[in-house]
């Protein structure tokens, strides 16, 4: 008797629920543009915490790595991924798990009015002369659903195609879900290249961009380019276009240079451009110091970077568009980026349309007959 080869969607259903029953390390994730889902997973004493800025030479496998290095430990699942048709759940049944206390999810989103004193403490900043943008971000939690890990990151992968879509389970350390339209690093053995993405507005507006937001877009542009000289290289910087990200779109302006470049040079790349002036702000040291000063909760892997490594590529993503997912609580993480021209009233509303992306999956209705 032939056996009916299992259906992908199914089969990771499986895989997810399996690694969260039993505390398997484990990721999953969907590149931008394709229809394939892959997937991985390693037994506890192989997941590797890593110091910054540093990929693998000899094995592929995919990086997790946090907004401060300094405050949570950046991973390295040491298994390169595999399209979902070719999990095997006996054998990952068969792994010893790690079953920890989930780590809990204290709901303490901030009011307008809270949100309101922090953004202006950070333009009374920019007054000073030294600051010139910072990315503030604000938490909203939700009460756990019904609706499964792996459904969310189905959802989210079908409604976003040109995003990256990821699913990261780490034991006694919590799950992330997101999908992110920033690329942070690529590399193909022919070409490295980025993307400064900052400036934010409703999708589809037809007015033409605003000075806050162009501003904003060329501060990140501007560093991008500086950290590649500074480190020998000669980028090509693109045009720059609106890209629609879910409900909102923002400005953009590719980077790149071809060659083949060691792997030495593409990690002190990776070191200095995380985090960007789009997630963190600029001068990095100072926007880092401030949004440690002014927000009110723990970034944690917000803002970070995930995504999978091997000796001849890498594909890494900023960990936007996310949330962190216990089975007691669902926590969005949104940010906007501040310069002196900005309003509160105005960046509220920009991270509540950034939510959208989020909320629009976990508030979906499925289809019936």
């Amino acid at each position: 008797m032939v056996k009916t080869p299992a259906n992908p969607v199914s089969l990771l259903a499986q895989a997810i629920e399996l690694s969260i029953r039993r505390g398997i390390p484990a990721f999953a994730f969907r590149m931008p543009g394709d229809d394939r889902f892959y997937w991985g997973a390693c037994e506890c004493d192989a997941l590797t915490p890593l110091p910054e800025g540093v990929a693998s030479r000899e094995s592929a496998g995919f990086l997790f790595a946090p907004f401060d290095p300094t405050q949570f430990p950046r991973f390295f699942f040491p298994v390169a991924p595999q399209p979902v048709e070719a999990i095997d759940l006996e054998v990952l049944n068969q792994w010893p798990g790690q079953l920890l206390d989930e780590e809990a999810v204290i709901p303490d989103d901030i009011s307008y009015e809270a949100y309101e004193k922090e953004v202006q403490m950070l333009v009374e900043a920019f007054s000073g002369g030294e600051l010139k943008k910072a990315v503030l971000s604000r938490t909203v939690t939700l009460p756990r659903g019904e609706v499964p890990d792996n459904q969310l990151f189905v959802r989210l992968a079908e409604k976003y195609r040109s995003a990256f879509v990821s699913w990261v389970h780490l034991p006694g350390s919590g799950r992330w879900i997101g999908a992110t339209p920033e690329t942070l690093l690529r590399y193909d053995g022919r070409q490295v290249s980025t993307m400064a993405l900052a400036g934010t507005r409703k999708a589809g507006t037809a007015a033409p961009w605003g000075e806050k937001e162009k501003e904003e877009q060329q501060i990140v542009t501007d560093y991008i380019v500086a950290a590649f000289h500074t480190l020998g290289f000669s980028p090509e910087v693109g045009e720059r276009f609106t890209c629609v990200a879910g409900q909102v779109e923002h400005l953009c302006t590719p980077v790149s240079q071809r060659g083949n470049f060691g792997f030495d040079r593409l990690n002190g790349l990776l070191s200095a451009l995380h985090p960007t002036p789009a997630v963190g702000g600029y001068p990095k040291s100072l926007a880092r110091e401030w949004i440690g000063r002014v927000e009110s909760h723990s970034r944690r892997y917000y803002g970070g970077y995930l995504g999978p490594v091997s000796p001849q590529e890498i594909a890494l993503f900023v960990n936007l568009r996310c949330m962190e997912v216990t089975d007691s609580y669902l926590r969005l993480y949104v940010g906007g980026g501040l310069t002196a021209k900005s309003q509160p009233e105005s960046e509220w509303k920009e991270t509540e349309a950034k939510a959208q992306t989020l909320l629009s999956v976990i508030n979906q209705k499925d289809k019936t007959k």
